[in-house]
C-alpha cells in the first residue's frame, strides 16, 4: 500500500466520521454554489443597502445638526458664533497655494530689494 493510498482512506475514513458525527453541523450540505452572475448581484446589493443606510445617516446628522442650532438659539437668544466649516475644491486649494507662493515671492524679492539699497 503506497502512501498516497493511506492518505486517501485516513481522508476518507475521517470524512464519514465527521459526517455522521452529531457533534459537528454541516450546514453547507444541500447548498448550490453561485454562478459569477448571483455573486456580483448579490455584492451589488450589498452595496446598495449599505449606501442607502450611509445616506440615511447623513440625513439624520444633518437633522440633528439643524435641531441642535435652533435648541441652541431658543436657548442663547442668538445664533451660534461657530463659523460652520466650508471645504475647498483642488482647483480652490491650488488657487489659494499660486496666490499664496506669488505673495510670498514678491515679499522676498522686496527683501532682497532692500538689502541691495541699503548696501549701496
Amino acid at each position: 500500500m503506497s502512501i498516497n493510498e493511506i492518505n486517501a482512506e485516513a481522508k476518507e475514513s475521517l470524512r464519514k466520521y465527521f459526517k455522521d458525527s452529531n457533534d459537528v453541523k454541516h450546514g453547507n450540505e444541500g447548498r448550490e454554489e453561485l454562478t459569477k452572475e448571483e455573486i456580483f448581484q448579490s455584492v451589488a446589493g450589498e452595496i446598495k443597502t449599505s449606501e442607502m443606510k450611509l445616506e440615511q445617516r447623513k440625513q439624520m446628522r444633518n437633522t440633528l445638526q439643524h435641531d441642535a442650532r435652533e435648541a441652541l438659539e431658543k436657548v442663547c437668544g442668538k445664533k451660534a458664533e461657530t463659523k460652520e466649516v466650508q471645504h475647498m475644491t483642488l482647483e480652490g486649494m491650488e488657487k489659494e497655494l499660486r496666490e499664496n507662493t506669488k505673495h510670498q515671492m514678491e515679499y522676498v524679492n522686496s527683501l532682497k530689494q532692500n538689502t541691495m539699497n541699503s548696501r549701496v
